[in-house]
């Protein structure tokens, strides 16, 4: 019974992640290393320097110094991104066809007409 409780804490902390395998720091860095190797110059050198911090072991949490430089590289690759130009010759929609919109003044709801004063009835076979 005193073996199987550690061996059974052990068992849980493997699970868990903590036993073996890459720390929370090293995990985060990846990632920061792999996000500044898809940005633009600006935002790699924030992800860059961030991964160098964590891996150094000079922030307390890891994983909020990696999303903290996501967001400080995400601030400075909007920055540095230039709107697309309107587009150039399109079509201009035509003038007097169609309906109107609603200006200022007019009557709301439009008036009514008297029967041979509007459109033309439909008959069937139209």
């Amino acid at each position: 019974m005193k073996i199987a409780i550690p061996a059974l804490a052990l068992l849980a902390l493997t699970a868990c992640g903590g036993g073996g395998g890459a720390s929370t720091a090293d995990n985060a860095a990846e990632r920061l290393e792999n996000a500044a190797a898809q940005s633009d110059p600006a935002a790699a050198q924030v992800l860059e320097n961030a991964a160098d911090q964590i891996q150094g072991g000079n922030v307390a949490n890891p994983d909020a110094a990696a999303q903290n430089a996501m967001q400080q590289a995400g601030n400075m690759q909007a920055q540095t991104v230039t709107p697309a130009p309107p587009p150039q010759g399109q079509p201009k929609a035509p003038t007097g066809a169609g309906a109107m919109p609603h200006k200022a003044g007019d009557p709301v709801p439009p008036p009514k007409t008297k029967p041979g004063e509007g459109q033309a009835p439909l008959t069937k076979g139209q």
